[in-house]
C-alpha cells in the first residue's frame, strides 16, 4: 500500500517507562537533547502524537462546541499544507485547538492535522474546520490503521512520519503492521514507578494479538552510559 515510511522514535528509562520520576534526572535530560538532535536528523514530513500525549501539550484545554453544527461528509484539508505536520490521533474529538499551527517544545510551527473515526460528533468536525485543522476520518468505530496511513500519503504527500508516543499510540499503530523502525533512545534509569506509560501498550478495547519481533540494526553509544537501538519491525506491511 501506498503509505509514509514510519519510525516510532521514543525516549525511555531502562525498565520502558516513558515518563515519570526518571525524566528529571541530569541523565535523562541530557539525552534529551540527544533525542531532540536525532528526531531533527531524520528531517521527517510529521510527528503523530497519542490522544493522552497531546492533552498534556494543549495543557488538556476542551473543546467548546456549537449545537446544530453541520459539515460536508468526509475528510477535511485546510488550505495550510505546508510542511511539517502535527498529527494527533483523536478518535473520539476530544482535543481543544486555538488553530490550525502548533509549536510544541521549540520545535518549528507545524500544521495540525487530526485522526479521527467517523463516530466523531460533527460539531467537533465543524470546530476544526473553524480553526483551520485538517482532519481524516480512518474507520467507522475503532481506528484503521491503513486508512489513516493511506490518507496522510495522499492527501499530504507524507513520504516519513514519525510515532513519537504515548504508549498506546505506539502500540497501536506497530501491532497493524504500520510501523517500519524503532529508534529507542534508552537512558540508564529506573525509578520503580507503577502506573507510568511504557514504550508500547496495548489499550483494553483492543485484543491481544500477536507478539511483534524486531530485528536489531545498530547500536550506538550515547552520553554518560545512554543507548540509541535502531530496530526494524518484522511485522512493516
Amino acid at each position: 500500500m501506498n503509505r509514509p515510511y514510519v519510525i516510532c522514535h521514543i525516549l525511555s528509562s531502562l525498565d520502558g517507562k516513558i515518563n515519570g520520576p526518571f525524566m528529571a534526572t541530569e541523565t535523562t535530560r541530557s539525552l534529551g537533547g540527544e533525542y531532540g538532535k536525532i528526531r531533527t536528523e531524520m528531517n521527517a514530513d510529521a510527528w503523530l502524537y497519542g490522544t493522552t500525549t497531546v492533552k498534556e501539550f494543549l495543557n488538556f484545554r476542551e473543546p467548546v462546541l456549537e449545537e446544530d453544527a453541520h459539515v460536508p461528509e468526509g475528510d477535511f484539508v485546510a488550505g495550510d499544507k505546508a510542511k511539517p505536520y502535527f498529527v494527533a490521533l483523536d478518535t473520539k474529538g476530544e482535543l481543544g485547538w486555538e488553530s490550525g499551527r502548533f509549536s510544541n517544545k521549540g520545535r518549528a510551527e507545524a500544521h495540525v492535522i487530526e485522526i479521527l473515526t467517523e463516530n466523531a460528533p460533527v460539531a467537533y468536525r465543524a470546530y476544526l474546520r473553524a480553526r483551520g485543522v485538517s482532519y481524516i476520518l480512518a474507520g467507522k468505530t475503532e481506528l484503521n490503521c491503513e486508512i489513516a496511513m493511506e490518507k496522510l500519503h495522499r492527501l499530504f504527500h507524507m513520504e516519513k512520519l514519525l510515532i513519537c508516543g504515548g504508549g498506546a499510540a505506539d502500540w497501536t499503530f506497530l501491532q497493524a503492521g504500520m510501523v517500519d523502525e524503532l529508534s529507542l533512545v534508552l537512558s540508564p534509569v529506573t525509578d520503580g514507578s507503577s502506573g507510568t506509560a511504557s514504550v508500547f501498550t496495548r489499550i483494553p478495547a483492543l485484543s491481544a494479538g500477536e507478539s511483534v519481533e524486531f530485528e536489531l540494526r545498530t547500536v550506538e553509544r550515547l552520553g554518560s552510559g545512554g543507548l540509541h537501538l535502531n530496530y526494524l519491525a518484522k511485522n512493516a506491511k
